[in-house]
C-alpha cells in the first residue's frame, strides 16, 4: 500500500459522514448512525476532509430522520442527541457502546504512559489535554479541547451545572498540578491530602466535553506512580459514595475524597 492511499484511509476512518452523493449540480451528504442513514449538510467547521466513496441510492428501509439536534450550529460540541450523547466518529447514540469504547481506549493510553511517559518531569495541564486526545481522538471531534458549552446533570435536589466561567479555574489548577508532580511525598496520607483535591477541582472546573472522570483518575495515577504507589483510579466505584465525596470536594471539603483515596492506597499495598 502506498503511503497517499494510507494517509487517505486514515483520514476517512474518523468522517462523521459515510459518503455523498452528487445530484443536480448539488452534492448530498448521507451519514450513518447505529446502522442506519440519514442526509443532512455538511457538520460545522472545517473538520471533514474530501471523501470520494459514494453510493447510488440508499434503501428506503435503512433511512430515518437526523438524531441529533443543534445540526447546523458552528460549535460541533453542541450537537447531541436528546439523551445528551455528542456526535462521535463512532457514528452512534448508544451510550453504552460509547461508553465500552472509551474504557478501551482508556486502557490502551494507561499501557501506553506506562512504557512511555517520563514520570520523573513534573506536567502540567498541557500534558493532560494531550492524554484527553489520545483517548478520544477516534471517538470525538473535539478530542484534546477545552469544552465551550454549558453542561449539567440531574435533575431536581441532585441537579448541577458546569458553567463556563469555572473554566476560569484553569490556570490556578495548573499551578497546583504543577506544584504537586514536583514534589516527592514520603506518606499516604500527604499526597491523598493533594490528589483529592486535584480530582475534585479537576471535576468541578471540568474543563473537557466528555471523560472528565477518566481523566482525573488517570492523573492521580500517574502521581501515584511518581512517587512509587500502587495505581486506584480504575477502583473508584460508585458504591464507595464517590459522587458523593466529589461533590463535597465541590464545596472544598476535601476530607471524604482523601479517606476513600488512602483506603485504595493502603489496601493495594496490602494485596501486592
Amino acid at each position: 500500500m502506498n503511503k497517499t492511499k494510507s494517509k487517505e484511509m486514515i483520514k476517512t476512518k474518523y468522517l462523521l459522514y459515510k459518503f455523498k452523493q452528487y445530484k443536480n449540480n448539488k452534492y448530498f451528504y448521507w451519514y450513518k448512525t447505529d446502522n442506519k442513514y440519514f442526509t443532512q449538510t455538511k457538520p460545522p467547521q472545517n473538520i471533514l476532509d474530501k471523501i470520494t466513496a459514494s453510493k447510488e441510492q440508499v434503501d428506503k428501509k435503512d433511512i430515518i430522520l437526523n438524531p441529533w439536534k443543534e445540526w447546523n450550529t458552528n460549535d460541533i460540541q453542541k450537537i447531541i442527541t436528546k439523551d445528551g450523547v455528542c456526535i462521535n466518529y463512532l457514528k452512534s447514540t448508544d451510550d453504552e457502546y460509547i461508553t465500552k469504547q472509551e474504557d478501551l481506549k482508556l486502557l490502551e493510553v494507561y499501557s501506553f504512559l506506562v512504557e512511555n511517559f517520563d514520570i520523573s518531569k513534573s506536567f502540567g495541564f498541557e500534558e493532560i489535554k494531550k492524554w484527553h486526545k489520545m483517548i478520544f481522538e477516534t471517538i470525538y471531534p473535539f478530542a484534546g479541547k477545552v469544552r465551550t458549552v454549558n453542561m449539567s446533570k440531574g435533575s431536581g435536589v441532585d441537579a448541577w451545572e458546569w458553567r463556563l466561567e469555572f473554566l476560569n479555574a484553569l490556570p490556578d489548577f495548573d499551578k497546583f498540578l504543577k506544584e504537586v508532580t514536583k514534589k516527592e511525598y514520603e506518606d499516604i496520607e500527604t499526597i491523598s491530602q493533594d490528589l483529592s483535591k486535584i480530582i475534585c477541582e479537576f471535576l468541578f472546573i471540568h474543563p473537557f466535553r466528555e471523560g472528565n472522570g477518566r481523566v482525573s483518575r488517570l492523573i492521580c495515577d500517574i502521581i501515584l506512580a511518581k512517587n512509587g504507589l500502587p495505581m486506584i483510579g480504575l477502583n473508584l466505584k460508585k458504591s464507595d459514595n464517590y459522587i458523593q465525596r466529589v461533590h463535597s470536594g465541590y464545596e472544598c471539603d476535601y476530607e471524604p475524597m482523601k479517606e476513600l483515596l488512602k483506603q485504595k492506597i493502603e489496601e493495594e499495598i496490602m494485596n501486592v
